[in-house]
């Protein structure tokens, strides 16, 4: 699964077998938030053909309910049915406009498909609403697009505003770091890069990066302590494999 996907806007977890009491009294909008959620538990599933079932029947309850047709278009996207997501992200676009985590989703699509401007577009769409509440996320997820599209600047960008929203975010302190170990911006790479390798308990991928950069700047005994850290830890990953075959670059 690609990596960006834990930064979809999908939260909605429930157990499959739980039905609330109130929900034969329920509005309709409730029902088809109920119908929904059990669309999201059946999709983090892969239980793909159950999970479209559960939304159409949230459409069914409450046919302008956005974000059922969000959850078809993520689970469309995900089983490579391009046109069919599409066009649920604009119906549930139609019906809710302002709707961040929907745009966010949609920019997510688009840049996946190699729509890289059209997905940054709808990424700067989400991060307009003043009252989203994890624009960090999407800045992140922009950067990560405008970086596929040869955009270096505007990469770099995105990725230093998810860190004044979020100092410690982890992920956007990664992807700074291997933009500027990419663009040759060395030094300044490095200073993020072991902020991630010295935290309890590092990633392989942060790990590797410290290692690359260490190396890169001829520091052995850097190289050393964060290879022999990687090896330790984690043994069996690809970062480790990388390391053994000497792939630096």
């Amino acid at each position: 699964m690609n990596p960006l996907w834990k930064w979809i806007a999908l939260t909605l977890v429930v157990s499959a077998c739980l039905r609330p009491a109130w929900a034969d009294t329920a509005s309709a909008d409730d029902r088809a938030s109920i119908r929904n959620q059990l669309a999201a538990e059946y999709f983090k599933r892969r239980q793909y053909s159950v999970a479209i079932d559960e939304a159409k029947k949230a459409i069914a309850v409450s046919p302008r309910y956005a974000p059922a047709y969000s959850m078809l278009a993520l689970i469309n996207m995900e089983i490579r049915e391009d046109a069919q997501a599409r066009s649920y992200f604009q119906q549930a676009l139609q019906l809710s406009p302002k709707d961040s985590d929907i745009h966010h989703n949609y920019g997510y699509f688009l840049c996946d498909r190699g729509e890289f401007q059209a997905g940054i577009n709808e990424y700067l769409l989400a991060l307009g609403n003043s009252l989203y509440v994890t624009p960090e996320k999407t800045l992140i997820a922009a950067g990560v697009c405008a970086e596929k599209a040869g955009k270096i600047d505007e990469a770099r960008g995105y990725f230093e505003r998810a860190l004044r929203y979020q100092p410690n975010n982890n992920q956007a302190k990664y992807q700074l770091a291997a933009l500027l170990l990419n663009s040759g911006n060395i030094p300044q790479a490095r200073v993020y890069a072991l902020e991630l390798a010295r935290q309890a308990n590092p990633t392989a991928e942060a790990l590797w990066l410290a290692t690359r950069i260490e190396h890169r700047l001829g520091v052995q005994e850097g190289e050393r302590r964060y290879a022999e850290q990687l090896r330790r830890v984690y043994p069996e990953s690809l970062e480790t494999s990388k390391l053994l075959a000497g792939q630096f670059d």
